[in-house]
């Protein structure tokens, strides 16, 4: 009853200051058209003072949250029943087989128990803080998530180093490496985008997203996992449409508590579709993440090149006998952007690695030493174009190691060989010698600990 009352008497008030409004009207005098052009300037000024006082505001507030302690994620942190009130317009849900082929695929079968995709699970993609000597670097969550994200590593230094620079330029490289949090957003969807499109033959791309509601049906053989059922993806025809798709929903792939990874994975899988993966493999069957978590090689070459080929040579080659129909084994076709760098103790095809990966168009490698990735770059455009610039030069390494708190810098002089023995070397120089042979690698003070 006090409410109604209150209610009533609100617009009761409203009502007389109406009224009164409208007889001051009516008893003023026509005002001169000086004085209305007084009032007119008078208005604008107000107004101008509003706006300009809304802007303020909005900065404050926009610096008090840039200011207020993060879990190095890229967005705020947001509950998921909030992310779920998105409307995720143009996308379609996927169909139950799609969604037990993508889990055949990806983990071997169709009816993998959930636990077994834990480490895969609310994983996004996460930098270290802004500003410090790894901002530039991906955090890793776990050992088997390790070598996908060096991929996707690469990429985001091929945008941080390469992409504002001009040809030649080296610029300023720690400020470079302790790069912005906008830097982190920009290189990120850049990395991701590039990787989508490369993977879609650069003629299409599919992006997956998580939607709050189950697309597949009950079924015996599949055991809900909380992200598979529920994906819902866009079919993207130019790289421009990708790009801004994956601006548009990059929360999805950095906020907490969602399957950030496992969506960008499951979208790089349905780029370059069923068929091709299968064609890329010779028609093997062997799961892109191995039933030791770790991702198996011919991933590691269709995040890096957009084919999943388990052969690191260059182009076809053929193998057979006089008895035997030769059988071509299909490598790296062209020069890769991006490369990659292999070496494992008492492996025998340590050297298989071809030119087009050995020496990419930018001076960026993932690395793989006794199945331990990581990433070695450079800089400088020159280490790959001249020659001479081989002659001494440094090498970052990067593998989010927890023990890894400061920069690590590898001077390699390749005019001074290296008389030691693969036994007396770390597996990182044994790596480094298949691209740059007997080069003599200075840790500078740091402790091998690859």
């Amino acid at each position: 009853m006090k409410a109604m009352a209150a209610a009533a008497g609100f617009q009761d008030s409203v009502k007389r200051v109406m009224t009164a409004r409208t007889l001051g009207k009516k008893t003023e005098a026509p005002a001169s058209q000086e004085e209305e052009e007084d009032e007119f300037k008078t208005e604008r000024r107000r107004c101008f003072q509003k706006v300009v006082k809304k802007v303020v505001q909005t900065q404050n507030t926009v610096n008090n949250v840039s200011r207020r302690p993060h879990k190095h994620v890229l967005y705020p942190s947001r509950s998921r029943s909030c992310i779920r009130r998105v409307s995720i317009v143009g996308a379609e849900p996927i169909t139950q087989e799609t969604a037990m082929e993508l889990r055949t695929v990806v983990f071997g079968a169709a009816d993998i128990h959930p636990f077994s995709l834990g480490e895969w699970l609310d994983h996004p993609f996460t930098f270290y803080d802004a500003g410090t000597a790894q901002a530039y670097g991906l955090r890793v969550p776990n050992s088997s998530t390790k070598g996908f994200v060096m991929c996707v590593q690469a990429f985001v230094l091929k945008h941080l180093l390469f992409s504002s620079r001009k040809l030649g330029s080296v610029g300023d490289v720690p400020k470079l490496l302790r790069t912005t949090r906008a830097a982190q957003v920009e290189a990120l969807l850049g990395a991701l985008s590039d990787m989508l499109w490369t993977a879609g033959g650069r003629q299409g791309a599919v992006l997956c997203l998580a939607h709050s509601e189950v697309n597949s049906s009950d079924d015996p053989q599949y055991m809900n996992d909380g992200c598979t059922e529920k994906i819902v993806v866009f079919q993207l025809g130019s790289y421009e449409e990708v790009k801004f798709t994956i601006k548009k929903y990059l929360f999805e792939m950095v906020t907490e508590g969602h399957h950030g990874m496992l969506l960008f994975l499951y979208s790089i899988v349905l780029s370059r579709t069923f068929p091709l993966l299968q064609e890329d493999m010779s028609g093997e069957t062997h799961p892109l993440i191995q039933t030791n978590g770790s991702i198996h090689p011919c991933l590691v070459t269709l995040l890096l090149t957009g084919r999943a080929t388990h052969h690191l040579h260059n182009g076809i080659i053929y193998e057979g006998d006089e008895n035997t129909m030769a059988r071509p084994k299909t490598g790296i076709l062209q020069r890769a952007e991006v490369g990659l760098l292999v070496w494992k103790r008492h492996d025998g095809d340590s050297g298989v690695v071809g030119s087009r990966l050995k020496t990419p168009s930018l001076p960026i490698w993932v690395t793989r030493c006794n199945d331990a990735y990581g990433i070695l770059f450079n800089p400088n455009r020159d280490l790959i174009r001249d020659y001479h610039a081989e002659n001494r030069f440094d090498l970052y390494y990067y593998s989010s190691n927890s023990s890894q708190n400061a920069t690590t810098i590898l001077t390699i002089d390749t005019r001074t060989p290296s008389f030691r023995e693969e036994y007396q070397l770390s597996p990182l120089e044994n790596l480094i010698h298949t691209k740059w042979m007997d080069a003599e690698v200075n840790w500078n003070g740091t402790a091998p600990y690859v």
